[in-house]
């Protein structure tokens, strides 16, 4: 609001600035993290399968939870892009994934039994970004070209 306000005091410096609609979040009280609940418990493996498919990475970095095997049922994922660590702690599930956290999170999760399955930071972000596109595009009214990048990688590679 002290934006806002900012803003409709000082318009005439901000003359290209107009403000469509202030909204709420879609979900109040909840937080970026996410804890499902699989319908139907799949393999450790099976997961991994699809977290690589669906964001089109050639391999992810995985460490199982103390007492798992890859054949081990998966019913409960905590998630979280970017670095989950500080949201995904102290979760009850059976997977963590997230884009990056710290080696002694990890350490922490596993020796609970909970497996951790890391894409990379930017890789569990950058998905999001044609579904924000299309949102941003209806909310401004077709108004402003909203392009994304064709070149935007992850900084990181495996060499």
């Amino acid at each position: 609001m002290e934006v806002v306000a900012l803003l409709s005091q000082n318009s005439l410096l901000y003359h290209k600035t107009e403000i469509l609609l202030l909204q709420k979040p879609l979900l109040p009280h909840t937080g970026m993290g996410r804890l499902c609940t699989l319908s139907e418990p799949a393999s450790l493996l099976d997961i991994i399968e699809r977290i690589k498919s669906h964001l089109k990475l050639p391999h992810v970095r995985l460490a199982v939870g103390t007492g798992k095997t890859l054949d081990s049922p998966v019913k409960k994922a905590a998630l979280c892009a970017g670095s989950g660590s500080s949201v995904l702690k102290g979760t009850e599930a059976d997977l963590y994934l997230t884009g990056e956290m710290s080696h002694h999170d990890v350490l922490d999760a596993v020796a609970n039994g909970i497996s951790v399955i890391l894409c990379e930071h930017s890789n569990t972000e950058r998905g999001f970004l044609s579904e924000l596109r299309d949102m941003l595009t209806i909310h401004l009214q077709n108004k402003i070209d909203i392009i994304l990048s064709e070149k935007d990688r992850d900084p990181l590679q495996v060499v």
